[in-house]
């Protein structure tokens, strides 16, 4: 009589394998200084618009024109008089060139001269092992621990030593382990995980 149970544990095991392969493919390794409180990536010239962010545009002609845009799920805005302008992942000076070229490209200004300033940012989440999982508003200077307090908590189930962020850019997760606070950006996805016994 043939043994079948020898080809079914090693198709299950194939199939383990297989499935923390894809785990390990979808979470990168941190960069301790990344989520520094500190570092430079979050002071206003170097932050990079995501989707949700405010802004203001400023055109200065013979006089300075504003308009408000908020950037919509494509990365865009949608200026008056031009195409809608992809400004997502770009600084607030390369918006402002962005813009401008636009201007340019349209006709309506040879060189313009174009500002933008934010005005709010694009919301962050958090998942996983909080009290109250969802969206919430961002502030400068926002970190995990606050974010956590926002959120009601940790569920007693949580892992208080790890945390998985992606970033607005990105397609995979990174594992932080939870020596420090660390900080949050608008657009983060922050998962928190379940205590592994």
């Amino acid at each position: 009589m043939t043994d079948f149970r020898f080809p079914i544990v090693l198709l299950a095991l194939s199939l383990a394998l297989a499935a923390c392969a894809d785990q390990m493919i979808s979470v990168r390794p941190a960069d301790p200084g990344e989520r520094s409180l500190s570092t430079e990536h979050l002071t206003a010239a170097a932050y990079r618009l995501t989707v949700g962010d405010k802004v203001r545009v400023t055109v200065f002609d013979l006089m300075a024109e504003s308009s408000e845009h908020t950037v919509d799920d494509t990365g865009a805005i949608a200026v008056p008089a031009i195409q809608p302008v992809v400004i997502k992942g770009g600084t607030t000076k390369d918006a402002a060139t962005a813009i401008a070229n636009a201007f340019g490209q349209a006709g309506l200004y040879r060189n313009a001269r174009v500002s933008v300033d934010i005005l709010g940012y694009g919301p962050f989440y958090m998942l996983g092992e909080v009290a109250k999982p969802g969206e919430f508003a961002y502030r400068p200077g926002m970190s995990l621990f606050a974010a956590v307090a926002m959120a009601g908590g940790h569920t007693y189930r949580a892992n208080k030593g790890r945390v998985f962020i992606r970033r607005a850019a990105d397609v995979v997760e990174t594992e932080y382990d939870l020596e420090t606070d660390i900080a949050l950006l608008p657009g983060d996805v922050v998962r928190v995980p379940e205590l592994q016994l």
